[in-house]
């Protein structure tokens, strides 16, 4: 099987890792009866087209550490890991959870050690009624892993209920969910800090029901912190985008977190292989600086993020058209060669700077150009009067240092020379 080479580019440099939630949908194995949904069954040249476009968007992930949700069995699990071999998952966990009805099951693939596994499936609780019942729909699956530095990650794998039956209807069964994994996590982090809750919790960041996790901020929503809203959705129901899937990461691990890696891709590999999109989040070995404000001065301070990882030397060539917004941290402060189409370009009021959009005219999706009063001068002594329309050419040297507004990247060219006309 044969996929295009991870992305992002460049690579991942030493010292971080990555760890990633993803809802596969329906990976069910063909044997009928093996506990899922039969009405779903695969036959086998739809398995194998299932897996060949999961190892894809595995493949754009490029995780360390990824939590599945909707794998039916251990046997499918490894099948899927099988794959994807090159990919160097070492570890492939699956416990039978609670779902009867569909068969599914939380699941997790590591390329690190696994060194302990607790299922968390058979806990229940009393309704209203008197009647003991499950917790979780599925497990919450406590994972312990074996960081290269020596550290312990725990991780919290979960797929709340639905809202199949109506959302207020199960909207209870959510909370309680939520209640009993944020008890489970409290009680983990004196003895293991680095600890992580990710999966599909099937419910919105403002829903009631997920108050219990987020309410009081300590549990880091890190897609809330890095992706700008419009972008942080994993799923559309009814033409809808919601955001149901999550990273949350203890204070510990928080601090930890390069800022600006949060990568949720709404790509075709995504698309193709689920109804869900994956999030990936990159952690360095040793916590991150705070991050300075942004200043919208003529000298341009930017919010810089300095990964505690050591970032690749030397100036890195990128391609503002195929970029991927939110995985550049690990190049900030360092001098880039920028290439791509100027899709748009704005004046910043009040101040002489012209904000630049390449790659895409949406804000949020374009790698940002900033030119300096001084710099539009001499755009103006080129004959360049308005760059929209021009391409940014940097192949004769580097263009300028890598730095961040409001966690999108940007850079401050050197001179208009290096812009010339889009045929």
């Amino acid at each position: 099987m044969s996929f295009p080479p991870p992305f992002p580019e460049p690579s991942r440099p030493p010292g971080c890792w990555t760890l990633a939630s993803y809802n596969v949908r329906d990976l069910f194995g063909t044997v009928p009866g093996a506990g899922g949904d039969d009405d779903r069954r695969p036959t086998e040249n739809q398995l194998r087209n299932k897996m060949t476009r999961l190892g894809r968007a595995l493949n754009v992930l490029d995780a360390d550490v990824i939590g599945l949700m909707e794998v039916e069995t251990l046997g499918v699990l490894e099948r899927l890991r099988e794959s994807v071999s090159g990919l160097g998952y070492r570890e492939a966990i699956l416990v039978e959870g609670n779902d009867p009805e569909r068969g599914i099951d939380v699941a997790l693939l590591s390329r690190f050690p696994i060194t302990q596994i607790v299922s968390h499936a058979g806990e229940t609780y009393s309704d209203a009624g008197g009647q003991v019942r499950r917790v979780f729909s599925r497990d919450c699956l406590e994972c312990h892993v074996a960081l290269p530095g020596g550290e312990t990650l725990v991780v919290l794998v979960n797929h709340f209920k639905s809202k199949r039956g109506g959302e207020w209807e199960t909207q209870p069964l959510r909370t309680i969910q939520a209640v009993r994994v944020r008890a489970i996590a409290d009680s983990l982090r004196e003895r293991f800090p680095l600890l992580a809750v990710v999966g599909d919790l099937n419910d919105t960041p403002d829903s009631p029901a997920l108050v219990p996790l987020l309410g009081d901020g300590v549990w880091a929503d890190l897609a809330a912190r890095d992706v700008p809203e419009a972008h942080r959705y994993s799923f559309v129901h009814a033409g809808r985008p919601e955001r149901i899937d999550y990273v949350l990461a203890s204070p510990p691990l928080a601090a930890r977190f390069i800022g600006g890696s949060l990568l949720i891709p709404h790509d075709v590999w995504a698309k193709r292989a689920s109804d869900h999109a994956p999030l990936r989040a990159t952690f360095g070995a040793a916590p991150a600086p705070p991050l300075a404000p942004y200043s919208e001065s003529l000298t341009v301070a930017y919010d810089r993020t300095y990964p505690a990882c050591q970032p690749r030397r030397g100036p890195a060539r990128i391609n503002a058209a195929r970029f991927f917004a939110h995985d550049l941290a690990q190049l900030a402060g360092q001098v880039v060669i920028a290439t791509g189409p100027v899709a748009r370009a704005e004046a910043t009021r009040g101040t002489g700077v012209v904000r630049l959009f390449l790659g895409h005219a949406d804000p949020a999706r374009a790698f940002r150009v900033t030119l300096l009063p001084d710099a539009l001068e001499a755009f103006a002594r080129a004959g360049i009067a308005d760059p929209a329309g021009y391409y940014l050419h940097g192949m004769a040297q580097a263009v300028g240092e890598l730095g961040f507004y409001q966690g999108h990247p940007e850079i401050v060219p050197a001179r208009p020379a290096q812009f010339r006309k889009i045929r």
